[in-house]
């Protein structure tokens, strides 16, 4: 199955580190807010470039809409602030989505349940709606929750690697993205990774975190990034924070049918 990798970055410099530790496999990058690109340090990579910032959910439809016409069958969404430790993780991938069929989405670290088991039988609060038992093999993986060194079915994964199948990233409509639908619905960024579970879940898809050994730097992918955080407050009045409420709102909304998540 050709895999192929998609991140979204404003600072390709800064990232690079992170995205050398991936190794030569496929490579998509939309950068946006920055017309860098490092070609010659990264010959694997597809460069797609916008001047202004995108947010991470617009970003990442773009990309993975790229690695769909480029004929992925595997498509891997990684925040460009994850350092990867195992120079065998695609053939990992590789092989356990070849052996398991009904596993649609993985990622190196997630939560066993998703929402809360009486969300719906109370007044709405966004943290209602978060993971529970965060599960990985990361570094400092005792600093998030449980670590884990067996393959593991959760319910939904953190945002920072998203990996599925081309089938499920068409799951919703076989003409438009996952990522495209979540931007259509208004999310910019945050609780993303909660609707991919839920999508998931949804379409009868299993979802799984494989022990993959990795370091997630974290928030230098939008949240810590202050070109990002003057953006999002042009485009929100509460900014960042603005975007972390309305994504939590729509995924209340739209995953009623499917949501608590529990494995």
């Amino acid at each position: 199955m050709t895999t192929i990798l998609v991140t979204a970055t404003t600072d390709p410099i800064r990232a690079l580190p992170t995205l050398r530790s991936w190794g030569d496999t496929r490579l998509i990058v939309v950068v946006n807010g920055s017309q860098t690109t490092l070609r010659h340090e990264l010959p694997q990579a597809r460069w797609i470039l916008h001047e202004e910032i995108l947010g991470t959910v617009p970003a990442f439809a773009i990309g993975v809409q790229a690695a769909l016409e480029e004929g992925a069958e595997i498509i891997a969404c990684l925040h460009d602030d994850l350092e990867i430790h195992d120079s065998n993780v695609w053939p990992i991938v590789y092989t356990f989505l070849l052996q398991h069929p009904t596993v649609g989405l993985l990622g190196f670290g997630g939560g066993r349940g998703l929402g809360d088991p009486d969300l719906y039988q109370k007044p709405y609060h966004p943290m209602s709606l978060a993971r529970k038992d965060f599960i990985s093999n990361m570094v400092d993986a005792e600093n998030h929750g449980r670590r884990v060194t067996v393959p593991t079915r959760v319910a939904a994964l953190d945002g920072f690697a998203q990996v599925g199948r081309r089938e499920f990233w068409l799951s919703e409509d076989p003409t438009r993205n996952l990522f495209t639908i979540m931007g259509e619905w208004g999310i910019v960024h945050h609780y993303y990774d909660g609707c991919l579970g839920s999508f998931a879940a949804r379409h009868s898809w299993q979802t799984w975190m494989l022990p993959i050994a990795c370091r997630h730097l974290g928030g230098q992918t939008a949240v810590g990034d202050a070109k990002y955080g003057d953006w999002a407050r042009t485009k929100n009045p509460d900014g960042d924070a603005g975007f972390w409420q309305d994504a939590h709102r729509i995924g209340y909304e739209k995953f009623r049918d499917v949501l608590p998540v529990s494995v």
